[in-house]
């Protein structure tokens, strides 16, 4: 697939304790979220129907759109909306190119468009720090993250929730060590992007080896996703830290290279992570409008039901749930 540099070839199995053959990814996806998140019932999975996202992208502005008027005078006139984030199978999957070619971010700006009544187009750089650096810098418009929106944050940002997540780890299948709980992380050196919410997790982790009198696990900083992996394939990590959906994503991905551990027990915490825009902008409400129309015309279900990951949405888009 291209976009992520620790795969080979797109379609890749499931992973081999679920059974699932030749089904397509979406549906690997979903019977691997189904088997990993009762931790977070009463969140069901359902499967994805034919017509998730099918929308055709908005060529032009819509003025009779439901929020049209309600996005800031800027918007407007610039007549787009710009998104922003670096790769980060699934919610941005890119081409060779390093264009978004898929994932759900894409599916989310189809359902959103009409609703805003204004294209949105999609730029892609190559971290976190850049995301938030280019939205205040007034490159960009709206970073979907998705990523936790600590009180730090919260004073620059106006920040939506739209996913739930637990701590979750990917590992090559290849080496000997298994992980079943979260003293098996201790001593390990842990790969994740920095500024994440993965690096607060590890802190997490370290405090807990330390209260069990075992080695501190060791932080990896990495600048995205693909790194992470590229990292832990090549040894210089013993686990990648991310997201359960990413993770989910990259294990059924991998042809069986990888599983995933994630904390079911909820002892690492389960967070909420948003996306985000500038408090000078004033889209902070707009967007809060609009996830909140997806939800309750049903797109978003639709588009979270598509990628197998509807055991981690939001019943509810909040604006500035501080952790």
């Amino acid at each position: 697939m291209a976009g992520l540099l620790y795969l080979s070839r797109p379609g890749g199995h499931a992973v081999r304790t679920l059974g699932a053959g030749s089904a397509r990814p979406a549906q690997r996806l979903a019977w691997a979220a189904a088997a990993a998140l009762s931790l977070l019932a009463p969140l069901s999975l359902r499967a994805a129907p034919a017509d998730a996202a099918a929308a055709p992208p908005l060529q032009a502005p819509n003025p009779a759109a439901p929020l049209y008027l309600r996005l800031p005078p800027e918007v407007r006139a610039a007549g787009v909306l710009r998104f922003v984030g670096d790769s980060h199978p699934p919610y941005r999957i890119l081409s060779d190119d390093r264009k978004i070619r898929d994932g759900i971010d894409a599916d989310l700006a189809r359902v959103l468009e009409p609703v805003l009544g204004v294209p949105i187009r999609h730029h892609v750089v190559n971290s976190l720090s850049a995301t938030l650096a280019g939205l205040e810098a007034g490159r960009y418009d709206v970073a979907m993250g998705p990523a936790l929106a600590t009180r730090e944050r919260q004073l620059r940002f106006d920040a939506v929730s739209w996913l739930v997540t637990r701590p979750s780890f990917v590992y090559p299948t290849s080496r000997p060590a298994r992980y079943r709980r979260v003293e098996d992380l201790c001593g390990r050196k842990i790969a994740y992007v920095a500024g994440s919410v993965t690096e607060r997790v590890i802190n997490r982790v370290v405090e807990r080896c330390s209260t069990a009198g075992l080695p501190a696990s060791q932080h990896v900083p990495l600048v995205d996703t693909n790194m992470t992996m590229v990292a832990t394939q090549a040894g210089r990590a013993d686990l990648a830290g991310m997201t359960l959906t990413a993770a989910l994503h990259a294990a059924h991905e991998s042809e069986g290279r990888f599983e995933v551990y994630s904390d079911e027990s909820g002892s690492l915490g389960i967070d909420l992570l948003s996306l985000f825009v500038t408090k000078r902008s004033g889209l902070g409400p707009v967007m809060l409008a609009a996830m909140q129309h997806i939800v309750h015309s049903g797109e978003y279900q639709r588009v979270m039901a598509k990628w197998g990951v509807t055991a981690v949405s939001v019943q509810t888009p909040r604006l500035n749930v501080a952790k």
